[in-house]
């Protein structure tokens, strides 16, 4: 019995010991720390910028290091395995890289940095696969900005990774220039950047309340809900808005001549994210996004044609989950996606036509096996519309399905759905840059120009139960037909007053003309803008480089 008793009373003072070490030594106790491996960023530039490589490891290892929580490995860990590593990372190989290491995240990423513009784009990839990716991405103008940027992004990875609750950031905000009374009929690029003066009455009459945008008295107070993009060294020949990458988040689409790229604006910048299509020598005319085939992915629809603008070669691209692929190439259609009121969003194509672009006929299309047939015919009995500037809608505000569309010499139209006109207006509008060589089967010479009308767009963008007509007006330095030269041009919001579709409003006039515009949630905040594409030099002059800006209106 005594030795029974002896023996309980050691145990006991074993385990009151080895309690009093776990309790002292707390880290035997608390969780393994979180191993993360950071991989030397790619840099993309044309100066030899290789010592940023280390130096942005260690600035990340430095920030994310939290005793007893989280362990970063040096350099020298990670050099050994990235030898036998193929370039470049992705989220495949920084997971097969995060294995070999046993860690349990993998932060890899580039610095790209072309002239001005510097950018980051960073992933924190969780090796178990239960978390989706930590995205990064964040462009400016400036060398300096790359130390906030990569503390943004630590900060980012400590709070909604690791749940570490970090010293509040620093906002750094470009400096205002003070406003000043400006010329009317003043270059974009100074009307943007200094305010809105005062106005004619002429414009006065055209009001529409609430931006800097509109042509309005009480513009002047408010600005804030007016953007302007930075320029662009191309020609802008169409724009469109959606989520194409299924992030949540929206992304602008812009094209070029002959380039497709996306873009996005957020934390109240507007970056370049990818060129997704290069197409050398062709003309992209025309662009817009939307899911016709069903497979939850929106596509992108982009109309072409070929150097020698006599045949339509467009195609469609779609993101597989990693990169953007052409699902469909070569395509003779061009296309357009419209809102119809009794069948949702629909796609309609024109069949190319070596008549010109108001000789094709219009259907709906519908995704078949691995490409776009055409179903339902648009009933038009004298064909005077292209599908390029032609929208479906109820936009007579009556429940009635009709059609409007600009004719060859750019008139606006109303159809009903059988093809019988309703209204015709009584002078010129519209006016796009976009042309098909018409061949008269002589000389180059004798070739002939038919141009593409621009878009048009059916929407309650007010949000009073009424829809309005958007239309793009550009002023024609000559009314000649065969010559297309613009001098400025504004956006006409149009309604359907009993007689026609009268201009409700529209915007200032601007030296230049717009290309294109759309309708959407540009800057992710929840409400919908109209963005709009203004090309201030063509570059058609040879000693001339092309310039465009996109400007983009709160809609309330």
């Amino acid at each position: 019995m005594k030795t029974t008793c002896c023996k309980i009373i050691r145990l006991m003072f074993f385990s009151l010991a080895l309690f009093a070490v776990i309790i002292g030594r707390p880290g035997l106790a608390a969780a393994k720390p979180q191993r993360v491996a950071v991989l030397p960023f790619k840099i993309n530039a044309e100066k030899d910028l290789s010592f940023l490589r280390n130096g942005i490891v260690d600035m990340l290892a430095s920030r994310l290091s939290w005793e007893d929580k989280v362990t970063v490995l040096s350099r020298e860990e990670t050099a050994k395995v990235l030898e036998t590593v193929a370039s470049p990372i992705t989220e495949g190989s920084a997971r097969e890289i995060g294995t070999r290491l046993g860690v349990d995240y993998v932060l890899f990423g580039s610095l790209t940095v072309f002239g001005n513009s510097v950018s980051i784009d960073a992933k924190m990839v969780d090796i178990s696969g239960s978390k989706p990716p930590l995205t990064f991405f964040n462009q400016s103008q400036q060398m300096d900005q790359v130390i906030p940027d990569i503390n943004l992004f630590a900060t980012d990875i400590n709070d909604k990774i690791f749940g570490r609750v970090m010293p509040a950031r620093q906002v750094y905000a470009p400096s205002q220039p003070a406003q000043e009374q400006t010329d009317l009929r003043a270059h974009p690029e100074r009307l943007f950047a200094e305010g809105f003066g005062g106005m004619d009455e002429e414009e006065a009459q055209r009001a529409s309340p609430g931006s800097a945008f509109m042509a309005t008295q009480e513009a002047r107070s408010s600005s804030t809900k007016f953007w302007k993009s930075q320029s662009f060294k191309e020609r802008i020949s169409g724009i469109a808005i959606g989520d194409v990458d299924l992030d949540g988040k929206q992304e602008t689409i812009i094209l070029t001549s002959d380039t497709v790229e996306i873009y996005r604006f957020e934390q109240k910048r507007f970056f370049k994210i990818n060129t997704i299509a290069e197409h050398r020598g062709d003309n992209f005319i025309g662009v817009d996004v939307a899911d016709i085939n069903g497979n939850g992915y929106p596509e992108i629809f982009v109309s072409s044609l070929n150097p020698h603008r006599n045949l339509v070669n467009s195609f469609v691209l779609e993101f597989n989950g990693q990169t953007y692929v052409e699902i469909v190439k070569n395509d003779s259609w061009c296309y357009r996606v419209v809102e119809s009121p009794s069948r949702g969003t629909i796609l309609l194509g024109e069949k190319e036509s070596i008549k010109g672009p108001f000789w094709g006929k219009i259907f709906e299309m519908a995704w078949e096996k691995s490409g776009y047939e055409p179903t339902n015919p648009v009933h038009l009995r004298d064909w005077r519309a292209q599908v390029m500037g032609l929208a479906v809608g109820n936009a007579m505000n009556d429940g009635s399905e009709v059609m409007v569309a600009f004719d060859p010499e750019d008139y606006l139209r109303l159809y009903d759905l059988t093809g019988n006109e309703i209204w015709k207006e009584g002078h010129h509008s519209g006016g796009g840059t976009e042309y098909y060589v018409i061949s008269s089967g002589g000389s180059a010479d004798d070739e002939k120009r038919g141009y593409y009308p621009v878009r048009i767009v059916i929407r309650d963008i007010n949000r009073d139960g009424k829809n309005e007509v958007i239309t793009l007006k550009n002023e024609r330095l000559s009314e000649l037909l065969s010559y297309r030269k613009f001098t400025q041009g504004n956006i006409e919001i149009r309604v359907w007053d009993g007689v026609g579709l009268a201009v409700h409003w529209r915007t200032r006039q601007l030296s230049g003309y717009y290309s294109d515009f759309a309708v959407g949630d540009f800057d992710n905040d929840g409400k919908d803008e109209l963005v709009a594409a203004l090309v201030i030099r063509s570059g058609d002059v040879a000693t001339t480089e092309p310039k465009s800006t996109v400007i983009a209106y709160e809609l309330e």
